[in-house]
């Protein structure tokens, strides 16, 4: 039994899994669950990653349905949901219906792989049109866009799509998907628009007003000079207007999302960020005990904010740091301005493959089989049995009344670094 009567409800769509948490207002995790999620890969061409909206929703409601389940708490009892995912690109019609983004579905026609994931390279022809143009949206990313992000992308489908297909098409980052599905509302989030679709926010220079027509125009995607709405959800009830962090998206959960999810119609959803951002988020509001039985540190201000740079792991790492002032970096990404929060700058760095490259290790060595073996006969995850493998080689490698260190027990090993993977 908790001490409270509300409840929040956060969803995290990452790589390969969807997550439900259910909090109460001070940040205790209630209930948790995580359900896999499918990707695509093509025998005949590397570069390409697709999922799938309604394959990630299904996934999303059966952790929420799962974590009610779990805490015997009720739909009435939550007061709020928030999302975060990756930053992918989601491809609909204008009526929010799945259309494919896969040449092994009928490109442009209503199909289930609706979603280039962040991490397929097919737009490299495109990215490197993009960076030949000079434009001023390049310097809020670093100099050069990324082939990772939505633009490109997006330039790649309109290349080999029927233009009739094409023009019925509205885009999204996955986070503004997921509360486009959620609620009805095609208002979208400062941090997917700033982050990976080319918005300048009014403010960030003496005449950034948000998209750039010109851009759009120099690189082919000249309706979007004309109209950003299909990119940009800004409809022309709230023209202009974009969402930072946590802001309530339209009238909250439609009857529909509501019925899915199993809580209530009207149930206040905050606009999304992009999951590392998140991560970010909840890294920096860390508190931390100077001494192990110490007292937790205060609570952190914005402020100090900008004296922390977090590392936030998954498949990939994204290093992120927040600054009252743009700072522009050759080869870093940002800054991105009210990314987060209002009048504030981010930057962004890393690398695109960590996560991913330890999942490949795992399962390729020799003892993968058996390691999946000892996870079921014990019913828990592989992650589990291996860290308490490390915490009994940490017990055996301490002596003489020392603790050795989980990083000590590789001081004398090294890795060749020979992973592609530079951000």
């Amino acid at each position: 039994m908790h001490d409270t009567s509300d409840y929040y409800v956060g969803i995290d769509v990452g790589t390969g899994s969807a997550r439900a948490a259910l909090l109460t207002h001070n940040g205790e995790v209630i209930a948790s669950a995580t359900h896999a999620t499918q990707t695509w890969r093509s025998p005949k061409d590397s570069a390409i990653f697709e999922q799938s909206t309604s394959d990630i929703w299904e996934q999303i409601c059966s952790c929420v349905r799962e974590v009610l389940d779990k805490s015997n708490v009720g739909p009435k009892q939550v007061m709020g949901i928030g999302f975060d995912a990756t930053c992918s690109l989601a491809v609909t019609d204008l009526q929010g219906q799945p259309i494919s983004v896969s040449v092994e579905e009928q490109l442009g026609d209503p199909g289930h792989r609706n979603i280039v994931l962040w991490a397929d390279h097919r737009a490299e022809e495109e990215a490197n049109v993009i960076n030949k143009t000079g434009s001023e949206v390049l310097d809020f990313v670093g100099g050069t866009m990324s082939l990772e992000m939505e633009i490109p992308k997006i330039l790649w489908l309109k290349k080999h799509m029927p233009p009739e297909k094409f023009e019925r098409c509205q885009f999204f980052d996955l986070p503004d998907y997921l509360t486009y599905k959620a609620t009805g509302s095609a208002i979208r989030s400062n941090c997917s628009l700033v982050c990976k679709t080319s918005y300048v926010p009014p403010g960030a220079t003496e005449t950034s007003k948000g998209f750039d027509p010109r851009f759009f125009t120099q690189i082919g995607l000249d309706e979007f000079a004309r109209d950003a709405t299909r990119i940009g959800g800004n409809g022309p009830e709230r023209e202009g207007i974009v969402l930072t962090a946590g802001l309530p998206v339209g009238r909250g959960l439609s009857k529909g999302a509501a019925a899915d999810l199993g809580l209530l119609e009207g149930t206040p959803v905050g606009s999304g960020v992009i999951d590392a951002y998140a991560g970010w988020i909840g890294t920096v509001a860390a508190r931390f005990r100077t001494t192990q039985d110490g007292e937790l540190s205060s609570h952190p201000s914005i402020q100090e904010s900008t004296h922390r740079l977090a590392l936030v792991a998954g498949t990939s790492t994204c290093h992120l740091a927040q600054s009252p002032e743009g700072v522009f970096v050759p080869g870093v990404w940002g800054p991105y301005k009210n990314a987060v929060f209002p009048g504030w700058w981010m930057n962004e760095g890393g690398q695109s493959a960590t996560g991913q490259l330890i999942d490949f290790i795992i399962t390729s060595h020799p003892a993968y089989n058996k390691l999946q073996e000892l996870a079921k006969e014990k019913d828990e995850s592989i992650y589990d049995i291996l860290a308490q493998q490390l915490e009994d080689l940490r017990k055996a490698a301490s002596t003489n009344g020392l603790n050795e260190s989980l990083t000590g027990l590789t001081k004398d090993l090294h890795m060749y670094p020979d992973f592609h993977g530079k951000r």
